[in-house]
Formats: C-alpha cells, structure tokens, sequence
C-alpha cells in the first residue's frame, strides 16, 4: 500500500515547481515560437491567394483582350475578302464589257467586210461566168 507521508508532499510541491520551471523555460518559448509560425504561414497563405486571384484576374483580362483581337482581325479579314470579291466583279464586269465591244466591232467590220466582198464579186461575178463558159467551151 501506498503511504502519504511527507516526502509525498515534498515530491507534490517539486513536481509542481519543475512543472512551472519548464512552462516558463521550455515550453512557454516553444508555443511563442509556433505561434509565429502559424501566423507567419497564414500571412504568407493571405498573400498566395491575393497574388492567385490577381493572376486569374490578369489571365481573364488576357483571354478577353485577345478574344476581342481575334473578332476584329475576323472582321477585318471578312471586310477585306468582301472589298476584294466586289473588285473582282467590277473587274470582271469591265472585261466583259470591253470583250462584248470587241466582239461587236469585229462583228460589225466582219459584216462590212462581206457586203463589200459581195459587191465586188457580183459585178465581177458576170465577167468570171463568161470565162469559165469560154474555158468549157474551150476545151
């Protein structure tokens, strides 16, 4: 059986002075210090999600920039290609227009051409009878 004496008591109020010894010494300082770590982390956490948001907020702004560049160059390259098709028609039209006057003038020269052709040879047309009736008869 245990008896309570005095060195129980002795040993009570040692345990309680080396108690309050390391609290004071040892442990007291060790919780300060991770007490300054935990709120050094969490600062440091503060400042990690600041700095991620203000990354996602650059990123976004980025995204939309270039997306508004995109739209515009689509625009500017769809302006360009219908600018680019109505001068090939213009052009075209005007080709076939001169085309058409060419062919018009070579078909009114080529009429003229064959009027005088006819009248030269209707008046000549009896005079080239008569000798190929005397070539016949001739030979």
């Amino acid at each position: 059986m245990i008896d309570l004496n005095a060195t129980f008591f002795v040993q009570f109020v040692n345990f309680l002075l080396i108690l309050i010894l390391l609290n004071v010494i040892l442990i007291g300082p060790i919780r300060r210090m991770l007490k300054k770590r935990a709120d050094f982390i969490a600062s440091q956490v503060d400042g990690i999600d600041s700095f991620t948001a203000s990354a996602d907020t650059k990123l976004k702004d980025y995204e939309a920039a270039l997306d508004a560049a995109r739209q515009a160059a689509t625009a500017q390259r769809v302006a360009m290609k219908d600018e680019g098709l109505s001068q090939e028609k213009d052009m075209l039209d005007a080709a076939a227009a001169e085309a058409a006057a060419t062919l018009k003038a070579a078909r009114g020269d080529i009429a003229v051409q064959t009027e005088t052709a006819q009248k030269t040879l209707s008046t000549k047309i009896s005079g080239l009878a008569s000798k190929a009736v005397a070539k016949v008869l001739a030979a």
